[in-house]
């Protein structure tokens, strides 16, 4: 009888098309056992746009938080010239010392995470988990047979999948379905962005060949009322 590990190395390599009853594997990367869905993918950082574009959104935003707070004094004391002259000169000087410290700072990012940013994805009908698992030393193949790629599920023991996380894994965002508003797809990206209500942004990537099915288990899942944008 073959135990739990070698079904789970299994899983790893890609060989079986099911490991378990309860168990089953949708394409080569992606798993589901009941409702819920499984896959790992690594992004890299060096070529990945969506990322870079996203953190200069921010910034940008960031940048006129105290450009608006002068225009309103300025305002208030009479002179919305003024404010809007200070406004200017004071959006360029934060913005551009923000990006500049942005620019330094995303390619140190880069090397020391090895270039490569490794996401474990889980679904089910009520929300999505981002989890950032490590990348640097640690090879791929190594990395899905260690977060127990199904090898607790197989098992009929979620909970060994989900120590073996807790401890891999170094931060996560989980996002409810029923609190986006609006749904990107990024569709030469072959990325998919849930924007919640509180404003949070999940960035959930896949293969080329899931693309389609992701991509629509996630509108499926989405409110109808949500926003749905296609680029």
């Amino acid at each position: 009888m073959k135990d739990n590990t070698t079904r789970g190395a299994d899983v790893a390599d890609g060989s079986p098309e099911s490991v378990g009853p309860s168990v089953e594997r949708v394409s080569e990367n992606i798993t589901r056992r009941g409702t819920e869905y499984r896959w790992l993918h690594d992004v890299s950082l060096w070529r990945d746009t969506v990322i870079p574009m996203m953190l200069l959104k921010i910034t940008l935003l960031a940048a006129l938080m105290p450009a608006l707070l002068l225009l309103v004094i300025e305002t208030l004391e009479g002179s919305f010239m003024r404010g809007l002259q200070a406004f200017g000169q004071v959006y360029a000087i934060v913005a551009g010392i923000m990006l500049g410290l942005m620019i330094i700072a995303y390619p140190i990012y880069v090397l020391m995470s090895g270039g490569r940013y490794s996401i474990l994805f889980e679904m089910d009908d009520k929300g999505i988990d981002h989890i950032e698992m490590p990348s640097r030393g640690v090879k791929r193949t190594d990395l899905m047979a260690r977060v127990g790629f199904l090898a607790g599920l197989a098992s009929g023991n979620p909970s060994a999948a989900g120590a073996s996380l807790l401890a891999l894994s170094r931060k996560s965002m989980h996002t409810p379905f029923k609190r986006v508003r609006k749904v990107v797809v990024y569709e030469r990206k072959r990325v998919i962005k849930l924007i919640a209500r509180n404003m949070t942004r999940n960035l959930i990537y896949t293969q080329a060949a899931d693309f389609k099915l992701i991509t629509d288990l996630l509108l499926e899942r989405c409110p109808k009322g949500a926003i749905v944008i296609r680029r």
